[in-house]
């Protein structure tokens, strides 16, 4: 479900639209945060961004360039060499992460569904700098059971280099897709299939 920030249009939800929509985009958080490893990407957070209205498309045809540029910044903002500590009172039994939302009326759901989608809009509307692991972090915190994300990465060279190609790695990943018939699926190595476009890196 696409929506606004705007709260007189939110409002206009019924309450079980209201419920839906906040567990969609709890859902697509839990996923962006729960991504691993070399399994984390800048290209996750089209997933967050397109339920709200007016942001920018999820890239098709991307350029090796832009896409190892994109990969490098990654890199440098939005990585830790350790584990975030988990808080005290967090959460962990998944089954009673969305206990808040029982016996909340429309007003209640609305609020949280507000306060959902103006957070979703801070993460996407950063354009003077760099997004960095403390833009995730302040997101992930808009979840009831407060739990922290691996923002472990691999190793610089195999990341950004060739140390594990050809199947791992920036550079392999973005030269799979360099024959592709677009538009892609960057959620898969490529190439891509099954599309009458034409479509270059």
């Amino acid at each position: 479900m696409i929506l606004s920030c705007d709260p007189e249009e939110l409002s206009r939800l019924s309450k079980v639209e209201l419920q839906v929509a906040i567990l969609e985009r709890r859902s697509a958080i839990r996923w962006h945060r729960g991504q691993i490893l070399d399994d984390r990407c800048f290209y996750d957070d089209y997933a967050l961004w397109h339920l709200l209205k007016d942001s920018p498309p999820r890239p098709g045809l991307i350029s090796v360039e832009w896409g190892m540029g994109q990969c490098t910044l990654f890199y440098e903002y939005r990585r830790s060499d350790t584990l975030d500590p988990v808080p005290e009172g967090a959460i962990l039994d998944p089954k009673r992460w969305d206990d808040d939302l029982l016996g909340l009326t429309e007003e209640g759901l609305l609020a949280k569904l507000v306060q959902l989608q103006k957070a979703l809009g801070a993460h996407r509307d950063i354009r003077d700098r760099p997004r960095t692991i403390e833009d995730d972090r302040v997101l992930y915190q808009i979840l009831p059971e407060n739990l922290p994300a691996d923002f472990r990465l691999p190793p610089r060279e195999e990341f950004l280099g060739y140390a594990c190609a050809p199947r791992a790695g920036c550079p392999s990943f973005w030269k799979s897709h360099g024959t592709c018939q677009g538009p892609h699926n960057l959620h898969q190595w490529g190439p891509c299939s099954g599309s009458s476009k034409s479509g270059r890196f």
